[in-house]
């Protein structure tokens, strides 16, 4: 009779927000969900699994990391049949079903499913799994299928929501939820090309509307941390204002005043930061780098918790 195991073990999926500070923000991603223990499977194995399943998304442009957890991708494993080779040193023999979902987590929607019988042995149970797992292979057309398959379904509901994506961010602005807003608007990939165009006006809206709330509190917090020589903290609060903000003169005034007297090494930042001011060309750049800052800031202040047996 087949045994299914890692089949009720829970995972609090923090790991692909806390851990991708360098993910690019705009790129279609999967987040990989594993159950943290298990009776058959030590974390050491689990991870192995692990480093296997980014590599098949890798392969095919995907990230194995993302922000919103929204799409997800993770692995369950069913034993068929288990047997024992007597000998000098019995070994395990154990066939198993190896499967692979992509799940959209809001809805419970699996996207696409892949699905594979191997066999492994080993000295014990354990070891038996593993080296199952280890025969497959991530050049197999029907891994590269499933993730094709998955990655267009995702395309394909960003199209066919977008204009409710765009709705609900309008909502959020008006409800002065700007982080809410930008995040939300962050998520499209840059792969949803209709999509992705039709929000980068409404990102710069959202985020010009964010800095107006924040720009006197930035301004505040600056003058209190100069009055207390703390210049770091200063260019810190200063870094966030916006120089089409109305309160960028202000910025700018207190930056050229602080700037003399910091030592060299600040210097060096001081004029980084003055230079935006200064600098239309790079001023979009620092907008996008700041949108994908406040996106970050906002999932990782919230971040999603999946409980692994519910994806089933």
């Amino acid at each position: 009779m087949k045994n299914i195991i890692i089949l009720f073990v829970i995972l609090i999926c923090n790991i692909t927000i806390s851990q991708t500070s360098d993910t690019e923000i705009n790129n279609i991603s999967l987040s990989v969900i594993l159950p943290d223990n298990s009776e058959h499977l030590s974390s050491k194995s689990l991870s192995k699994i692990e480093t296997k399943i980014q590599h098949i998304i890798s392969k095919s442009g995907i990230s194995g990391q993302g922000y919103s957890n929204e799409f997800l991708i993770y692995p369950k494993f069913e034993i068929f049949d288990e047997s024992v080779i007597e000998g000098m040193r019995n070994i395990v023999v154990v066939e198993i079903e190896f499967n692979l979902f992509i799940q959209q987590y809001s809805t419970r929607k699996v996207f696409s499913s892949y699905s594979k019988s191997i066999k492994g042995s080993g000295y014990t149970k354990e070891k038996a799994i593993v080296n199952a797992i280890s025969k497959i292979s991530t050049s197999d057309i029907k891994l590269t299928d499933f993730i094709n398959s998955g990655k267009q379904k995702i395309l394909d509901y960003y199209k066919n929501n977008c204009d409710q994506i765009i709705g609900d961010s309008d909502a959020l602005v008006k409800m002065k939820k700007y982080q809410q807003a930008i995040a939300l608007l962050s998520s499209i990939p840059k792969e949803a090309k209709t999509c992705y165009s039709s929000i980068q006006q409404k990102s710069v809206e959202a985020y010009n509307a964010y800095q107006e709330q924040i720009c006197s509190q930035k301004i505040l917090k600056a003058k209190t941390q100069l009055a207390n020589n703390n210049f770091s903290g200063v260019l810190y609060s200063l870094s966030y204002i916006d120089p089409s903000s109305s309160c960028s003169k202000e910025a700018e005034r207190l930056i050229t005043a602080t700037s003399k007297k910091v030592d060299e090494k600040e210097q060096k930042q001081w004029n980084l930061v003055l230079k935006k001011y200064n600098d239309r060309m790079s001023m979009e750049k620092y907008r996008l780098d700041n949108i994908k800052e406040i996106s970050k800031a906002y999932y990782n202040s919230k971040p999603t918790t999946v409980i692994y047996k519910s994806l089933f």
